[in-house]
């Protein structure tokens, strides 16, 4: 830097500020695209502070997850404690969580605090292909989170694990989010561009209601992490006091943001750059 600029953080006392603030419940990703990391960087984007709990550990890249291991239920807990009982967020995505008892109890101490806004992606395959839940994690997931979450967001695979039906265009997209929504007793977001011919997502209320949303296919095969981005921008959106419809409407238009930025990194399916409105 030149003697006669300043810096680019020039030093100065601001105004006190509040954020709303988002918790993430999920798993590291040590390549930085997915999990955790994106979540934390989507928050940020979108103006909240982002808060975590580590609900599992994984080896991942672009091109695979590597190892995954469980963080002990009750050191899950006491995460979960610290955070409600100090920053208290206005909403909380919820990703993968390993292990059975650790599913229990992010539940028990989401209701005990009274948890609001919950968006819970359903991962149960990475972009990549590998598996990141077991059967009984996510029939215990099914069990225990859904019955407590705002919005539920599978993609087209999980849905049709979910829905116990193939989906094989807008039509079958439809029928498994009424279904899913009716079943459960939630919203229920079921993303397309897996299997059919674009983008677009439709979300189904309780009611029987639907809303559908376009989406732009867009060229870019580094898509690591986008389910865990898109959710994470939703409950953002929600923390900020927007009903469901304009969360997803204003998360999605985020999420295409970052992957028309085209960021090419990892010899997989890379990560996006979630900065991309900052710059």
């Amino acid at each position: 830097m030149r003697g006669d600029e300043k810096p680019r953080y020039a030093e100065r006392k601001p105004a006190a500020t509040k954020l709303p603030a988002v918790l993430t419940i999920a798993t590291t990703d040590s390549s930085g695209g997915a999990g955790i990391p994106a979540d934390l960087k989507t928050m940020l984007a979108n103006g909240v502070f982002g808060e975590c709990v580590v609900a599992g550990i994984t080896a991942q890249n672009t091109t695979g997850v590597q190892a995954i291991a469980a963080v002990d239920h009750d050191i899950v807990g006491a995460q979960i404690d610290s955070v409600f009982d100090d920053i208290r967020p206005t909403a909380v995505k919820i990703g993968v969580i390993v292990g059975v008892e650790s599913v229990k109890t992010v539940a028990h101490k989401l209701r005990d605090h009274q948890a609001t806004n919950i968006v819970v992606d359903p991962v149960m395959v990475a972009t990549s292909g590998s598996s990141l839940a077991a059967d009984d994690t996510i029939a215990e997931e099914i069990s225990s989170l859904f019955p407590i979450a705002t919005v539920i967001t599978p993609n087209i695979p999980e849905a049709q694990v979910l829905a116990r039906m193939p989906i094989g265009n807008q039509a079958d997209m439809e029928t498994a989010a009424v279904q899913l929504a009716k079943d459960y007793g939630i919203c229920v977001l079921v993303k397309g561009g897996h299997g059919v011919k674009d983008a677009d997502d439709v979300l189904a209320f309780p009611t029987g209601a639907v809303t559908w949303f376009e989406g732009e296919r867009i060229a870019n095969d580094n898509t690591h992490g986008t389910g865990c981005t898109l959710s994470s921008a939703i409950a953002s959106y929600l923390a900020q006091g927007e009903d469901l419809e304009d969360a997803v409407r204003d998360a999605k238009a985020y999420l295409s943001g970052a992957l028309r930025a085209n960021l090419d990194l990892g010899k997989g399916h890379g990560p996006m750059n979630h900065a991309w409105a900052m710059h």
